[in-house]
């Protein structure tokens, strides 16, 4: 079997199936697809929908909820507390296939039938976590995304490790830290603020790339350090004088520390991927795994392609995103906890397997085209079907899907081996992460066959403004709290801008005990403003750029590897050989 160049039918631009991939389809059951990696991915991400929130009414309580559906979606929507229990019949909405109607339009109107839980949230979170989505096992965590054991988090996103995060706010991909400030993929550090990339750290702040380091600040690629400002070693008193004069707790003198870092990021090494105890593997952050390629944010992954937050073991599966323990999986999203052969399908967990084209179902096998069930096996659009009729109805069916393929309205079509169409997704484009990912404006976006959704009018009416708020934290009064804060941005759509916000007591007490001032933006503002410290999920074929040469070449470094980092981004780009040289 040799590999093949096709064109992607969406995108129209050539892209290689490999030998190995031909064999993990048929292994799978399933024709190559038709759409590129890139596309596929975004497919995937239209469905994920995590910050834009909602207040409305459970279907079946009446409570006014905050849910991840707006009001205007064709479904009910019920309350977590609701939808995890036992008093509904899952397969009451159960219809017979229609072999005259393409499947993919059957599969909405079951799914339209189906309650839908409003936050993704399991049975184990405490109180405070009302305002979270995909928050699990978690307690006080306000406005977190994609959260797992977490205490009195807020404004935080990608929430992860096995101890938790505690005490933290305005955080994104951070593990396991303890009472810190504005981390990007920082782990591990304690009482620090605006750490990128850095980890162990402790009473530290404006870091990139350190680690083990303690009261160090202004700085790059430390290793092992102590009382460093500005990449130089200072003794204790002389860098309790400089932390002084930055007026860290004033407004002021964090906006001008912020300029400063800016350039000892652009000033400092950056490796062209994290990586650790893994081989033949490629990507970012990719830990203790083997044959992994394109992959982001993995850990314990063997045979593996196109997973984006892999969380634990993950084996023999391709285009994954946001799941863990899985094996032998495909076009999976959002699921996990012992899947097997979980095949273009979403939210599905509980150790689900053999499943096909299935959304929300739990602990479920043998399934085709199922939405919601509970510990099922043999059902087909929520219909109980025997061993032998389901075995038999699974053949037509995939023919069916094939003889009569759904239709887009760009002319796209999906047959059987295709992942759900986007217009079964309930949200719009500028409601998911793909829109945080990819940002298009609206005409591009409605043009690429995506929906959009229109941001409604605040109705806050701003009592302070920014420039008001006293310069320094220890002149803010409690009083601070009953204010509805303008945030300049006002309601800019790049950003997502809510255009006011407010500071609850226990964030004021927060800002306190770190030292640090009132923000003068939104969460969201903020959010976006974090994001740039990210790199696109996109792979460049780069070469080292070290022209050092203690480094073990006389000239510029010959080294060739696949980064992450887009090759018109300024930083200084080094090959494993070349950082670890310069670093260690």
């Amino acid at each position: 079997m040799q590999a093949e160049t096709k064109v992607c039918q969406n995108c129209k631009k050539d892209f290689t199936i490999e030998p190995e991939d031909f064999q993990f389809y048929e292994k799978m059951k399933v024709p190559p697809p038709t759409w590129c990696p890139h596309c596929r991915f975004v497919r995937r991400l239209v469905f994920v929908n995590e910050r834009t929130l909602y207040k409305r009414n459970c279907g079946k309580c009446g409570k006014s909820i905050i849910s991840m559906y707006s009001p205007e979606v064709p479904f009910p929507v019920w309350c977590v507390k609701c939808h995890l229990g036992d008093d509904w019949d899952r397969l009451a909405s159960g219809r017979e296939y229609d072999f005259s109607v393409p499947f993919f339009k059957q599969f909405k109107e079951l799914k339209n039938l189906v309650p839908h839980r409003a936050l993704s949230q399991n049975e184990r979170n405490g109180p405070g976590c009302e305002y979270s989505n995909y928050c699990y096992t978690s307690k006080n965590t306000y406005l977190s995304f994609n959260t797992i054991r977490t205490e009195n988090v807020k404004y935080s996103k990608d929430s992860l490790g096995m101890r938790g995060n505690k005490n933290c706010m305005d955080c994104l991909t951070f593990r396991d830290n303890e009472r810190c400030y504005e981390l990007v993929h920082s782990d591990d550090n304690y009482n620090s603020s605006f750490l990128i990339e850095s980890d162990q750290c402790v009473e530290s702040s404006f870091l990139y790339d350190c680690s083990n380091c303690v009261n160090c600040c202004l700085s790059a690629n430390l290793r092992n350090k102590s009382f460093v400002f500005q990449n130089k070693q200072l003794t204790k008193e002389e860098y309790a004088r400089e932390i002084a004069t930055l007026q860290l707790g004033t407004f002021s003198g964090q906006s001008r520390v912020s300029e400063l870092f800016s350039e000892v990021y652009k000033s400092a090494v950056h490796r062209y991927a994290h990586i650790k105890n893994s081989v033949n593997v490629s990507g970012d952050y990719i830990e203790n795994s083997k044959n992994a390629y394109h992959c982001y944010a993995v850990s314990d992954a063997e045979n593996v392609k196109n997973i984006f937050l892999g969380a634990n073991v993950i084996k023999d599966s391709q285009d994954i995103l946001f799941a863990g323990r899985c094996e032998e999986c495909y076009e999976f999203m959002l699921g996990g906890r012992g899947a097997s052969r979980a095949v273009l399908s979403f939210y599905c967990g509980g150790g689900c397997r053999n499943i096909f084209y299935c959304h929300s179902c739990t602990g479920c096998s043998d399934c085709f085209g199922c939405v919601g069930l509970d510990k099922k096996q043999y059902c087909i659009l929520n219909k109980q079907y025997t061993k032998e009729e389901y075995e038999k109805m699974i053949e037509r069916i995939k023919k069916h899907i094939d003889e009569i393929p759904y239709v887009d309205r760009l002319g796209r079509k999906y047959t059987f081996g295709e992942c759900f169409p986007t217009d079964l997704s309930p949200f719009a484009y500028n409601e998911t992460i793909a829109y945080e990912m990819f940002p298009l404006s609206r005409e591009e976006t409605i043009s690429a066959g995506y929906s959009w959704k229109e941001i409604g009018e605040k109705s806050y009416v701003p009592t302070l403004k920014t420039g008001d708020i006293p310069n320094g934290v220890k002149d803010i009064s409690d009083t601070i709290c009953e204010e509805v804060i303008e945030c300049p941005n006002q309601g800019g759509i790049e950003t997502q801008c809510t255009s006011a916000f407010k500071i609850s007591p226990d964030e004021l007490a927060f800002y306190r005990q770190m030292n640090l001032p009132i923000p003068r933006f939104c969460p969201n503002c903020r959010y976006y403003d974090r994001l740039k410290w990210k790199n696109p999920y996109h792979f460049y074929e780069r070469s080292c750029m070290c022209e050092l040469k203690n480094h073990g070449h006389d000239e510029k470094c010959s080294n060739e590897f696949e980064t992450m980092y887009p090759p018109e981004k300024p930083e200084k780009i080094f090959c494993k050989e070349c950082y670890q040289r310069e670093v260690y």
